[in-house]
């Protein structure tokens, strides 16, 4: 199943996930949001408006999906 995921998609989720630990360690939960906030920032910004990459909704959604298994385990009492 993870070959059929593309190469750039994969990036989007570990970038993700090293985000939403560092946000979560120096911030706590509240710092998932910066990871949210960043991952939209990228596809707004610097892929659509600057034009330096292609903007995909599905990049951003890869980018926040540890921030849902971060919160779904805060939540649980797991972290």
């Amino acid at each position: 199943m993870m070959n059929n995921i593309p190469k750039d998609k994969l990036l989007h989720f570990f970038y993700g996930t090293i985000l939403s630990f560092i946000f979560i360690m120096v911030f706590g939960i509240k710092g998932l949001w910066l990871v949210v906030f960043i991952a939209a920032s990228k596809e707004l910004i610097y892929d659509w408006y600057m034009k330096k990459g292609t903007p995909e909704f599905m990049d951003f959604v890869f980018t926040c999906i540890p921030v849902i298994i971060f919160l779904i385990l805060e939540y649980n009492g797991t972290i």
